[in-house]
This record gives C-alpha cells, sequence and structure tokens, in this order.
C-alpha cells in the first residue's frame, strides 16, 4: 500500500513518504514551548518524574547552577526508579573543554551508577590522531561537531536547536517542540545509540581505534539501516491501521555530511522545490551562511515566496566576544550581503525577504521552517530541530531534524503563534546589510574559511 497524504494542500509533498520514516500522531500529542525559561522547566520536570529513560543529544551541558539542579534532580530520580536508566550524547571537544566541563559535572553526580548512567562523548574523525592536540581549544571545534539537540524522557521527545546550557534557558531564543510517541521517541534513542557506538565511552574508545574510513563506513551503514528498518515497519504499520484517525505526520530528518548521510539536505531542498507559486516559506536560521544549494534552490527552483529571518548582530552570541570570535558577526552579515547581491541579480527582489531578529538583551538561535500553503494564513508544514542551513550544517556536523505535516487546525493556529512571535521582533534587512562596515580581517576570514561557518 503507498501511503499519501490525503489533504490537497499536502498532496505534492508525498514523495517524502520515500524518504524517511513516518510517524502519524494526533495534534494533541504535540506541544510547542515558545519560552527558554519553560523549556528548562520541561525538562526539569520530565526528567524528574522519568520512570523508563532520559537520553540526551547535545552540543554540550553548562556547568551553572541550573545546570547542575537538572542533572541532580535526573540523578536523584536514577536512584530512586530501579528501571530508569539516564545517557547523555555530547560532543568531545566541547564537552571537555576547560578545568570544569560536562564530563566532569556528569561524573561529580553519577558515581557508583555506571551500570545506569553513561555519557559518550562524540568526535568527528577529521580530529583522529594528533589533530585533536594540534589545534587550540575552541579552534578545534570548527572541524565537526556533535550538534544533535534532542531531549528523551520515557516515550516523549523535544526536538531542538537548544543546548542543555544557562544561556538557552533564559535570554536566547531558539525553537523547542515536544512530541508525545513511544515510536519516535524509540527511533530518536536508537539514533543516539549508534553515534554513541562510535564515541568515547568507559566501555569504548572506537573514535580513535577505529581507522577513519571503517569509522565513515560502519557509521554510515548503521544509520541508513536504522532509517530504512523504521520505514519499512512504519509502511508496515501505517497499512494496518486506520491512518484517517491521525492529523499530524512526523518524518525525522538526518544529516551527517561527514559520513555520507544527507536525508535533512535532499529533504529540504525537495521542500523548497515543491512547495508552488502562491504558498509561502519562512525560514528562520541562527548563522546565516546558505550553501551553495540552498542558494541556487532558493532563488532558481523554489517557486513560493520566501523569508529569511537571521541573526541582527545584536543578537548573535558571538557580539563581544574576544579574539577573533568577535568578528564572527560581521561575517554573517557580510555573508547574508553577498546572497541579497545574488537575490537582486536573480531578480527576485519581489520573492525573497531578509530579515533580522533584535531584542534588547537577547540572542538569538532560531532555526527551522514553516510552510503556508496559497490561500492560507497558517502553516500546513514546519522543520524543526538542529540545524542552520549553513555549510557547517550539511557537511561537517551531525544533525537530527523532523518535518512536520499536519491538516489539524489547531496546531496550525499554534504553529502559526509560534512563527508570529519569533517575527514580532524582526525587521528587513536589505538596505541595512549594504551599508554595514565589514572589518577587512573579517573579509578575508570568510574566503577562506566559509566553510566553518
Amino acid at each position: 500500500m503507498t501511503m499519501r497524504f490525503k489533504p490537497p494542500e499536502l498532496q505534492s509533498f508525498n514523495w517524502i513518504f520515500n524518504a524517511s520514516p513516518c510517524f502519524p500522531i494526533c495534534a494533541s500529542k504535540v506541544n510547542i514551548i515558545t519560552d527558554p525559561k519553560q523549556f528548562y522547566d520541561t525538562l526539569y520536570e520530565r526528567f524528574r518524574r522519568a520512570k523508563r529513560r532520559v537520553s540526551i543529544a547535545s552540543l554540550y551541558i553548562g556547568t551553572g547552577e541550573l545546570e547542575n539542579k537538572l542533572i541532580r534532580a535526573t540523578i536523584d530520580n536514577v536512584m530512586k526508579v530501579e528501571k530508569l536508566s539516564f545517557n547523555i550524547l555530547l560532543d568531545y571537544q566541547r564537552g571537555t573543554r576547560g578545568k570544569i566541563n560536562s564530563k566532569t559535572l556528569f561524573e561529580q553526580f553519577s558515581r557508583g551508577l555506571n551500570n545506569k548512567c553513561s555519557l559518550a562523548l562524540y568526535q568527528t574523525p577529521r580530529l583522529q590522531g594528533n589533530w585533536s592536540k594540534a589545534l587550540p581549544s575552541r579552534y578545534n571545534e570548527i572541524v565537526g561537531l556533535q550538534h544533535m539537540k534532542l531531549y528523551i524522557s520515557d516515550d516523549t521527545v523535544i526536538l531542538s536547536g537548544a543546548n542543555c546550557s544557562n544561556d538557552y534557558f533564559q535570554k536566547r531564543q531558539d525553537r523547542y517542540i515536544e512530541i508525545d510517541d513511544s515510536d519516535l521517541a524509540d527511533f530518536y534513542c536508537e539514533l543516539i545509540d549508534e553515534v554513541t557506538k562510535f564515541s568515547m565511552n568507559e566501555h569504548n574508545d572506537y573514535s580513535h581505534t577505529l581507522p577513519k574510513e571503517v569509522m565513515i563506513k560502519s557509521l554510515n551503514n548503521n544509520v541508513n539501516d536504522l532509517i530504512n528498518k523504521w520505514r519499512e515497519q512504519q509502511n508496515t504499520k501505517l497499512s494496518l491501521q486506520n491512518a484517517d484517525e491521525k492529523d499530524t505526520w512526523i518524518f525525522p530528518l538526518i544529516q551527517m555530511g561527514e559520513f555520507g548521510i544527507k536525508q535533512d539536505e535532499h529533504v529540504t531542498c525537495s521542500i523548497l522545490k515543491t512547495a508552488p507559486r502562491g504558498g509561502y516559506i519562512r525560514l528562520a536560521t541562527g548563522y546565516f551562511n546558505l550553501t551553495e544549494t540552498y542558494s541556487k534552490t532558493l532563488l532558481q527552483l523554489c517557486k513560493s515566496n520566501i523569508s529569511l529571518l537571521m541573526a541582527h548582530p545584536n543578537a548573535n552570541g558571538f557580539m563581544g566576544a574576544a579574539g577573533p570570535a568577535g568578528g564572527i558577526p560581521h561575517a554573517y552579515s557580510l555573508i547574508a550581503r553577498e546572497f541579497w547581491q545574488q537575490v537582486i541579480e536573480y531578480n527576485q527582489k519581489s520573492r525573497v525577504q531578509m530579515l533580522e531578529y533584535e531584542r534588547p538583551g537577547w540572542t538569538f538561535h532560531a532555526k527551522g521552517l514553516w510552510y503556508y500553503p496559497a490561500g492560507n494564513d497558517v502553516p500546513w508544514l514546519t522543520v524543526v530541530g538542529s540545524a542552520n542551513l549553513g555549510e557547517r550544517s550539511v557537511k561537517r556536523d551531525l544533525e537530527a531534524q523532523a518535518a512536520i505535516f499536519t491538516s489539524s487546525p489547531d496546531l496550525q493556529r499554534r504553529l502559526h503563534d509560534e512563527c508570529a512571535r519569533l517575527h514580532s521582533y524582526a525587521s528587513e534587512c536589505s538596505c541595512n546589510l549594504q551599508g554595514r562596515q565589514v572589518p577587512l580581517w573579517v573579509q578575508a576570514t570568510v574566503g577562506l574559511f566559509r566553510t566553518y561557518f
């Protein structure tokens, strides 16, 4: 049985059933979190009440008071609940930076619980051997990272771009969508487990002992097998169930360019190409650095109207940073200005709009996509997760996203409210980009290292 969307507004997207496993649910199972504090409070409550599992994938865990409280509450729960396991996957370079770091925090609370708690630290194969030590701290992180942001408690999963860190719990705006579905939670847990197999932990150190080529081939095979297994399983289940009872469809999207897995990129490009004339696509990214493929797709192959929301330099997390990192906001402004020149060259000013998010005291890290079909003032599709549509997300980092299609008026309204809330702090910026001064050294750096942004 070939799976298909029944609503006419979605039928042009039926190809996605062949690209990813489908997890059909009711819209009431989707919780849209809009505020960083609410994100933290939700994590805290979910983790301290979990009965079977807590599984986290993040770039790192901070070491402040809020993070200590969260990890301590989770560990306390592990000690009380016999069958509860607690597993964390972080990036090695970021998770071990400094004397006090994610690794030392976890070890402080989890002593004596190795049978129920585990920490895995992924290291890109590009940093095997002496490269890991040759590059200075912080700068070795530009080579490639574990960048997935997944927060799983029993049968719920929160998809986000936010790290498990103090800044992201207070005034750093991101997106956070919580989905209550046991199968989807199982899928993402299994994905974390596959990456964990090739990461450093107390049981193995495959990331150092396996030859680079073997690690790349093995992880590619394992993740592709996982995707195919779940696609076949879900297709079989869908053919036996009454799909009419569901009004929302979740499609996980994985991007691990280092390992030849480009599912998220392919699906995102296909969404942009599929969206018809008269439709409206709103895109957001914390760090604007579109790949050549994304730029070409948006300017030459996409028919819908487009808006691109990014961080104003004042809302960039690197603004005011010491050393070369302080030039990063200028670098993104330069890249955005160059893209706008392409918009002009392709005569697309009437179809493409560029916006910047600026909110006093806040930084902007939200990313994703919302699709409004022609004649609709609410979105029927969103993409949410960790990827930034940029060079690093596509080619270097490990990313996890999901495409969420819905025919539910309630969920459509809630998605629109989320999108509108983000855009309430946005202003059109194409003219400002032209006059913004960029230091010469930043221009030279962007020319040499653009694929590392």
